[in-house]
């Protein structure tokens, strides 16, 4: 019976020792899972942001045009406020395509002469494309990794003729 309660007095600390072990590992996994969930919420934010300045675009040729970027930096700033602080995180090009008569596209510049260079009996199609970005930091530093995370997206829609 003596050998049984040594056996079980060594083995005591076992447990202690083990979690002493494992603890910084898990604090290490729930920490870098928070991270990769602050990453992914600013991804989604930042997405949204485009497609709402995107949308705002196009709903007319008038607001897709680059003299109305204002309006649409500010649809997509209403969007996403923590993240873009500056209209400058927020771009916008007119983008406008000649369909021909045999489903044949080709880009062409959107101003006065764009009705010159799509010949009848093709069409123009415009569209406008919104790009957003914001920089993240992370909720703790880690040595050896970046101090702000650059994230970045693009909506691409079609203006309603």
């Amino acid at each position: 019976m003596p050998a049984h309660h040594t056996i079980t007095a060594s083995e005591s600390g076992n447990a202690l020792v083990e979690l002493a072990i494992t603890l910084p590992l898990f604090v290490l996994l729930i920490l870098g899972a928070g991270e990769i969930a602050n990453l992914a919420w600013a991804s989604v934010e930042i997405n949204n942001a485009a497609r709402a300045g995107a949308a705002y675009g196009s709903i007319s040729r008038a607001n897709s045009a680059p003299s109305n970027l204002g309006n649409i930096q500010l649809a997509a700033q209403n969007e996403a406020p923590k993240l873009i602080t500056s209209l400058s995180q927020v771009t916008s090009t007119q983008l406008c395509t000649c369909i021909g008569a045999s489903a044949s596209s080709s880009p062409i510049t959107c101003d006065q002469n764009a009705l010159t260079s799509c010949p009848p009996p093709s069409t123009i199609q415009v569209a406008v494309q919104v790009n957003t970005q914001a920089a993240v930091s992370p909720l703790i530093h880690y040595p050896g990794l970046p101090g702000t995370y650059t994230v970045r997206a693009q909506a691409t829609m079609r203006v309603l003729q």
